[in-house]
């Protein structure tokens, strides 16, 4: 099965002008860092946040950075969920525990090689970056989809909705 679809996206592939292997249908999806000051008030939830103890938080933020990975905390540092744990660190981080940063989108590492350069051409232009680098993962990105890092806030949120749908994908080796 997995040759079988893998000859058939070859099939699918072309070569724009810049040498990259462009192929249509992609799903993409956006992601965000959600802000917990933007959060209207109401119930708060304990929860406890691996090697620094217990607090209690909206308990709206907290369904939400358990969806989007990472939301900026109403003390400034990032809450983050992974392994099923909560974790603390001065920036939202990726699968390799870099500084995530607008740009960078999360692929399915057994499809795409990680650090390969990405162009969406009908999302480029709404992020405002000329090149995607593929450089987080995420358990829901399988086979040929695509999350798009939008950055933080409502604002964010809102561009991650825009981001969403079948498009064409350009990938260029590393």
């Amino acid at each position: 099965m997995k040759r079988l679809f893998s000859a058939l996206l070859l099939v699918t592939l072309s070569f724009n002008a810049m040498g990259s292997v462009c192929s249509p249908n992609w799903k993409i999806t956006g992601y965000y860092s959600p802000i917990e000051m933007e959060f209207p008030q109401g119930q708060n939830q304990r929860i406890l946040i691996k090697e620094f103890g217990h607090l209690y938080f909206n308990e709206a933020f907290v369904k939400e950075v358990k969806m989007e990975g990472w939301g900026r905390t109403r003390f400034g540092w990032y809450l983050g969920y992974f392994s099923n744990q909560f974790h603390k660190s001065e920036t939202p981080l990726n699968a390799k525990g870099h500084h995530l940063q607008l740009g960078a989108v999360a692929i399915d590492t057994q499809y795409l090689k990680m650090g390969n350069k990405i162009t969406i051409p009908q999302v480029n232009d709404i992020i405002g970056v000329n090149w995607f680098v593929a450089n987080d993962t995420g358990s829901a990105i399988k086979k040929k989809h695509i999350d798009v890092y939008t950055g933080e806030g409502k604002l964010a949120k809102a561009t991650s909705w825009q981001v969403t749908g079948k498009k064409q994908v350009c990938i260029t080796s590393i």
